[in-house]
């Protein structure tokens, strides 16, 4: 009765099961049979080596056995006995050492990646078309503006001041600025991979920015432990994101204003990989300045979309993109007037 009612716990979970005793199936459920493309007659005595499962499982059975702990493995490509492709999650528990009995359980999350990719190119699409309308409508207005001025000085046939000639010059710099801002958001990035410290990456951006920071008088308070560890990335392009990050609090900042810059390793949340977790690095640049109203945070990603009368808006998607590259996400919070938090999390895999 109790086996039984056991068979029955372990057919009807949400995934594929596999009971192993000293190494070999005695149990499988339907789930299993249809993703290895094998009857369960087939499957029966079978050991762990056998089931065309990915090398890695065998590995992670016997750490497992030796540490007698659950252990995880993702996204691991996968071709069953039919030829067919799945992407799967295993997760190894031991139930007994006595029989060296262990509970497989087995993840299909092939349709999910799927749906998964289509969302994230149904996204990009969508961003392609506001990043074209806008960057139309933002190269449009300075070039009309060059364009009325050089009608006037062509119709009237008079020479005009050095003002005039001014404003085309300040024009053409926005073109070329908001050209050199989309060449930085679509060149590939993770050119150079190092071991570096965000620490120091953080004094050089800070240090870039001195002059303005002295022009208003602002107070920068740095709150980090020095010996947090070295992260593996592109140096370079997490600088510029970095960079990018600290100089919209300066700007947005009122004169004899504060920006505190916070770095710490989170533990509370966890970046998965393969059969790895991950803490996460946080990096917080906070300030008291003129902050964003609620309707516009929502914005703040979007190319072109600027609070700021000379930004291009394109400044803080390309540090979206640069921490995403690495893997990592971004977090904003705003209130009015009161100012804004920008959070970025970087995991800490390969760090030293």
């Amino acid at each position: 009765m109790k086996a039984h009612f056991f068979e029955q716990i372990l057919e009807n979970l949400p995934y594929g099961t596999v009971y192993l005793s000293y190494g070999k199936v005695v149990y499988v459920n339907s789930t299993v049979e249809s993703i290895l493309g094998l009857s369960k007659q087939k499957l029966l005595s079978l050991n762990i080596e056998e089931l065309r499962f990915p090398k890695k499982l065998a590995e992670l059975y016997n750490k497992s056995k030796r540490e007698n702990k659950t252990l995880k493995l993702y996204e691991e490509p996968f071709i069953n006995y039919l030829g067919n492709n799945y992407l799967l999650n295993f997760f190894l528990i031991p139930i007994s050492l006595k029989d060296e009995s262990f509970l497989l359980l087995v993840e299909d999350c092939s349709f999910l990646k799927s749906m998964e990719a289509s969302k994230y190119e149904k996204q990009n699409i969508e961003k392609l078309s506001i990043l074209f309308a806008s960057m139309a409508h933002e190269i449009k207005n300075p070039l009309g503006v060059i364009k009325g001025i050089i009608q006037l000085m062509t119709r009237e046939k008079e020479s005009y001041d050095e003002e005039a000639f001014k404003i085309i010059f300040s024009e053409l710099d926005r073109i070329e600025k908001i050209i050199q801002d989309l060449l930085d958001y679509s060149n590939p990035q993770l050119v150079h991979i190092d071991n570096f410290s965000i620490i120091d990456l953080i004094n050089e951006a800070t240090g870039g920015l001195l002059p303005v920071v002295k022009e208003k008088n602002l107070l920068i308070l740095k709150e980090y432990d020095s010996t947090i560890p070295k992260i593996f990335g592109d140096r370079e392009s997490l600088y510029k994101a970095v960079f990018n990050v600290i100089k919209n609090s300066v700007e947005a900042s009122y004169i004899g204003g504060k920006i505190d810059i916070r770095v710490r390793v989170v533990v509370d949340i966890k970046y998965k990989e393969k059969n790895r977790d991950y803490s996460y690095l946080l990096i917080e640049v906070e300030d008291s300045g003129e902050g964003v109203r609620e309707e516009d945070i929502q914005k703040l990603f979007t190319p072109f979309f600027t609070t700021k009368p000379k930004g291009t808006g394109l400044g803080l998607v390309y540090s979206q993109k640069v921490v995403m590259e690495h893997n990592g996400f971004m977090k904003i919070k705003s209130e009015y007037k009161r100012g804004t938090k920008v959070s970025i999390y970087l995991p800490m895999k390969d760090s030293l």
